[in-house]
């Protein structure tokens, strides 16, 4: 058995040894299967790696006690990158990943490549505030299940989020109950390095992409990005906050030229 071998499950889609990396994180409560309408676009040009993070998808066996801290989920994606001698990545993150990336950036600034934040979450206004509140006060009235579905709705309200919201409720399902309790949990900490976003120094050139009806986070992004000149944004219609689903074929085109 091999000790060395990285904690986080993961899966590479490898074209050559001198091509580009683009490794995808996802978000709270999903899996790298939130990807899958990336991964045939891209893997005919790049070097893929789908990490999950430790409770979610492939990596839900994995233990998840009192002993699992904030910083471990930078470690741990880092230790991939080490296991596979990744040294450069291009990064692309949906949701809690694209909190997760910047932060990565900042830690490990030689590891990270141009970075694509989609549905990303910059911020809460008053209502994303309250609805965040809301979730806490009813965590331990209501199963993890219908917790899950709840925030689905929430977030992503309407007809045309009918997939990506089946998608993500589907994938949060299989989250273990200790490991969703911890992730609750780390919900303070979240919210400190999501306020922690402006001041990192986005050395590397960014990319915000999000969906005109991902409404609870879209005018935090706005702001976010006005006056930082490595730091672009780009509404598409007709998506909501799982933009990289809800119009995947606009999504994948727009990564494709910026990474060029």
């Amino acid at each position: 058995m091999d000790t060395n071998l990285p904690t986080l499950k993961y899966r590479t889609y490898v074209r050559s040894q001198n091509t580009e990396w683009i490794t995808f994180i996802h978000g709270a409560g999903g899996s790298s299967t939130i990807w899958h309408k990336q991964i045939k676009f891209f893997k005919k040009d790049y070097n893929l790696l789908l990490i999950d993070l430790r409770g979610h998808g492939m990596s839900n066996e994995l233990e998840i006690g009192s002993d699992f801290k904030y910083h471990m989920i930078f470690e741990e994606i880092i230790e991939v990158l080490n296991y596979l001698k990744i040294h450069k990545s291009n990064f692309m993150g949906v949701s809690f990943g694209s909190v997760i990336i910047p932060h990565l950036h900042q830690r490990y600034p030689d590891r990270v490549d141009k970075m694509i934040l989609a549905g990303a979450i910059t911020g809460f206004d008053a209502r994303t505030q309250f609805l965040l509140n809301s979730v806490h006060v009813v965590k331990f009235l209501l199963s993890n299940i219908l917790l899950y579905k709840l925030f689905a709705w929430i977030i992503m309200p309407k007809s045309n989020h009918s997939y990506s919201r089946k998608l993500f409720v589907n994938e949060a399902k299989k989250i273990k109950n200790r490991a969703f309790r911890k992730w609750l949990s780390l919900l303070p900490e979240i919210k400190i390095s999501i306020d922690q976003l402006v001041d990192v120094h986005f050395k590397e050139k960014t990319l915000f992409i999000s969906g005109k009806e991902d409404y609870l986070f879209i005018k935090k992004i706005e702001q976010f990005v006005k006056d930082k000149p490595n730091l672009s944004f780009v509404k598409v219609n007709d998506s909501g906050h799982i933009i990289n689903i809800d119009n995947h074929e606009t999504f994948n085109r727009l990564v494709f030229d910026f990474i060029q």
